[in-house]
């Protein structure tokens, strides 16, 4: 009878991942508990809006105590880092918001901080996601949206919580004065994990002015309730650091990844960054502000932010810098549980202001008011999910490539290439060109991908970047296809259409002009000069070279002119600049009379590299008159 009091024990011991419980949790007020599905739940948590988050000034929506299948994720996962900032100080300058001030969504009644499933609308509706306009605002909800408010959609919650058959989503907005913020986290039934930032502008504030908004998620892991290990790439680190989003800085020249995992169970997440948390890295403003995309740091009681944020959000809204070294300092992460920041950014462009230096088509057409949504997916590995392989499904997201680039530089656009299949499966690829169809393969010598091979976990994304290589294409209008090959046995090869716009190259020539003809008068046997200018109005940052010599008549059959010279006789002009010639007319050896030439100005101008400068010499001789036998005068006569 004790072998068999022991066995049972054992096999709870070993079963479901290697954990001895399957938990739940439980929540006390304000806590609300979520258990999806009802029956039979995967995913149990506790879930509190905006207004009643940690922090001086809130984290947004907040998630307490989240398990998956029994196990323990997280002990806590929320954003209490949010920030805007202004293209050069402009505008607003910058802005720590607050993140505590619920904002109302539309959202079916069925789903208002509840389970349930929504019928009309089918998905709850923040500012940003009603936000399709470049310029136009529709202030706070219902949005301008016609036929709402009605019996089954209200304006009624903060929160929201939809039951999508094979996933669940929590939504919840709020607001910093014009800025509305929506925050997703998308749980499904396979162990993925979406958290997902929206953001909005509910009157248009400073859409004038280009500036970007970074959001900072924090997860509290504790995977099967212990201390965990975070590593990178696979790698095990040992102290607290950050990091940079790399899309080729990962195994196989896939995607940068970071994990985080029980190591006595072996149950984990990996943290894939998803295609469009790569359009802004840090720094992207060079402000300063902004430095890391990741931080793995030493949990801590009440170390949410990088400061102690009090509880007035006006003591704090001016300090812009989101302080990295705050959080990360060196302490251990080997036996303890970490958190897991985790920073997404939008930019919104104003028309003509970006990218630095752009001009008319070369600038990213306004899109302030634009929604803009980022986030990344985590994806489970370990025992505690399926190890059964299925059929992949491959996915090509961000749809068609557009690049604008210009004659002898390169430029890069990227799309996203996804497993959708079933849970288990893993999709390789490799990826090639055609010029016209996949039908018909052939390389295209100015169109590349990279990683243009490699696999993809289902449910993840791979980022593939393409590169267009215009050194060698004059400027017109090229297109060609990327075909995608993959083991999804359904689409076993799809085309990505590329398209690319080459533009003739800014000129780095000068020009070279001048002020007219030179005309002098002077006596016999004497000299005289005059000037005339030459300029450079040709590209910004040419150099006109120049050499002037002389000519008889034409400067096709240059020789020497004895009687006329100019100095200086070579040299250079700065764009925009002058230099003054001096020509000189010696009389010495002319006759009295009109007499004739040219200087020739050669220059690197390549349109115009010789430019004649006429010369013309009225030469006078002296009359002597005398007067009772004496010189008096000397008068000028020409003959």
């Amino acid at each position: 009878m004790r072998s068999c009091k022991l066995a049972l024990p054992l096999l709870l011991l070993f079963a479901g991942g290697g954990v001895a419980h399957a938990a739940s949790p439980t929540c006390t007020s304000p806590e609300t508990k979520l258990s999806w599905p009802q029956t039979n739940p995967i995913w149990e948590m506790c879930w509190l809006p905006p207004s009643e988050s940690v922090g001086g000034i809130g984290s947004g929506m907040e998630l307490r105590k989240v398990y998956f299948k029994g196990h323990l994720v997280f002990v806590r996962a929320h954003a209490p880092m949010l920030f805007a900032e202004y293209k050069d100080g402009a505008g607003g300058d910058c802005y720590r918001d607050w993140k505590n001030e619920n904002s109302p969504l539309l959202a079916d009644r069925a789903v208002q901080n509840k389970l349930g499933i929504p019928v009309d609308p089918p998905a709850a509706i923040a500012s940003c996601d009603r936000s399709h306009d470049p310029t136009m605002s529709y202030e706070i909800c219902p949005y301008q949206l016609s036929g709402y408010p009605n019996a089954t959609a209200t304006c009624g919650a903060p929160f929201a919580i939809e039951d999508n058959g094979d996933h669940v989503v929590l939504t919840t907005q709020y607001r910093a004065d014009w800025y509305m913020y929506a925050s997703r986290w998308t749980f499904w039934n396979d162990g993925r994990i979406q958290p997902s930032f929206g953001f909005g502008n509910r009157n248009g504030t400073f859409n004038n002015v280009t500036h970007w908004h970074h959001n900072y998620w924090r997860m509290e892991f504790a995977i099967d309730d212990a201390a965990n290990t975070v590593s990178v790439n696979g790698v095990d680190k040992t102290t607290e650091f950050s990091d940079l989003r790399n899309a080729t800085g990962g195994p196989d020249g896939g995607p940068k990844t970071w994990e985080v995992r029980n190591p006595t169970t072996g149950n984990g997440y990996k943290l894939i960054p998803g295609t469009d948390d790569y359009l802004v890295p840090a720094n992207q403003s060079g402000r300063g502000f902004h430095r890391v995309d990741v931080m793995a740091t030493q949990q801590h009681d009440d170390e949410y932010a990088d400061i102690v944020e009090p509880e007035d959000p006006w003591e704090v809204l001016g300090i812009c810098n989101m302080e990295d070294g705050n959080l990360v300092n060196n302490e251990s992460l080997v036996g303890t549980r970490p958190a897991l920041y985790y920073r997404v950014a939008v930019r919104d462009s104003t028309a003509n202001n970006w990218p630095p230096g752009c001009t008319g088509s070369n600038c990213i057409p306004q899109d302030s008011m634009i929604c803009k949504k980022v986030g990344p997916t985590l994806m489970p590995f370990g025992p505690w999910v399926s190890t059964s392989t299925g059929n992949p499904t491959a996915n090509v997201t961000s749809g068609d490539l557009d690049v604008s680039l210009t004659e002898g530089t390169t430029a890069t656009d990227m799309f996203g290439l996804g497993n959708t299949g079933d849970p288990g499966s893993t999709l390789t690829y490799t990826v090639d060109t055609a010029p016209s169809s996949c039908a018909s393969p052939g390389a295209v010598a100015w169109l590349s991908a990279a990683p243009a091979s490699g696999s993809v976990a289902q449910g993840a994304t791979t980022t593939i970047t393409a590169t267009v290589d215009a050194t060698t294409l004059t400027a017109g209008d090229y297109s060609a296809v990327f075909c995608v090959h993959s083991n999804d046995t359904a689409h076993p090869t799809i085309e990505v259409p590329v398209s690319a716009t080459v533009s003739p190259a800014a000129s780095t020539d000068p020009t070279a002009v001048t002020s007219g003809d030179v005309e002098v008068s002077v006596m016999e046997g004497a000299s005289a000069t005059d000037t005339f200018d030459l300029g450079n109005t040709g590209a910004p940052g040419s150099t006109l070279a120049y050499t002037i010599d002389t000519a008889p008549s034409s400067c096709a059959s240059p020789a020497a002119v004895p009687w006329l010279s100019a100095a200086p006789a070579s040299g250079s002009v700065a764009q925009g600049a002058t230099t003054t010639i001096t020509a000189t007319v010696d009389a010495t050896t002319l006759t009295p009379g009109d007499h004739s030439a040219l200087l020739c100005v050669h220059s690197n101008d390549p349109v115009n590299a010789t430019i004649e400068v006429p010369v013309s010499a009225a030469v006078s001789v002296n009359d002597v008159i005398f007067e009772n036998g004496f010189e008096v005068a000397a008068k000028a006569r020409r003959r």
